[in-house]
């Protein structure tokens, strides 16, 4: 007969999704590395009219930083205007993911990794959704693929662990967990430190 895991307190949530910020970028490269073709004196002519900010992006960060329903309409119109097109289809992806639309969020975040196939948090999103989906095995893989990209970041591992528990292969997900506490505050290690305790007793 399987043994059911009880876990510590309450079942643990997943940590939720990272953002795009804002990036320091030299003025004449766009979106990792991509040469700006608007960069010099063509680029002075473009008509942006915007309160707070000098693109469409960064109104739509601004907006959604302030939870207005607004940010999905500048994040689209930054990408059709060629502002930070990737980043932009990534933070529409989480937006949509938030709506409970995780078609269209997939459709988003996958669109932004054909255009840089390695941007991490969008690998780091995705696997957010498809653990949403109960699709466990592509929720793995993703965080792998954003554990490689940025190996500092504590929150993939924390959720990798959780995935791999539903995947039944206890003694990864205490690796992972463990990863999680090496690199997060001490404040944050509480639930993870008990449930690993509780996962030992099934490794």
């Amino acid at each position: 007969m399987a043994r059911v895991i009880k876990f510590p307190v309450t079942p643990p949530e997943k940590l939720g999704p990272k953002k795009v910020k804002r990036k320091k970028r030299r003025p004449d490269l766009e979106d990792y590395g991509q040469m700006n073709l608007f960069a010099g004196p063509a680029k002075e002519g473009r008509l942006v009219s915007l309160p707070q900010s000098d693109s469409f992006f960064e109104e739509a960060l601004s907006l959604d930083e302030q939870n207005d329903p607004e940010a999905e309409k500048y994040y689209l119109l930054a990408i059709q205007h060629d502002q930070s097109v990737v980043d932009a289809y990534c933070n529409l992806g989480i937006l949509k993911s938030q709506q409970n639309e995780l078609a269209k969020s997939i459709d988003y975040l996958t669109k932004c990794l054909e255009l840089n196939p390695r941007h991490f948090e969008a690998h780091y999103n995705l696997a957010n959704v498809y653990s949403d989906m109960g699709n466990f095995p592509l929720a793995k893989t993703h965080y792998e693929v954003s554990i490689n990209i940025d190996p500092d970041f504590p929150n993939g591992y924390y959720n990798l662990g959780l995935v791999l528990i539903s995947l039944k292969k206890y003694k990864e997900a205490i690796d992972a967990i463990d990863q999680y506490i090496i690199r997060s505050p001490d404040n944050d290690h509480k639930i993870a430190s008990e449930l690993i305790k509780t996962l030992k007793s099934f490794a």
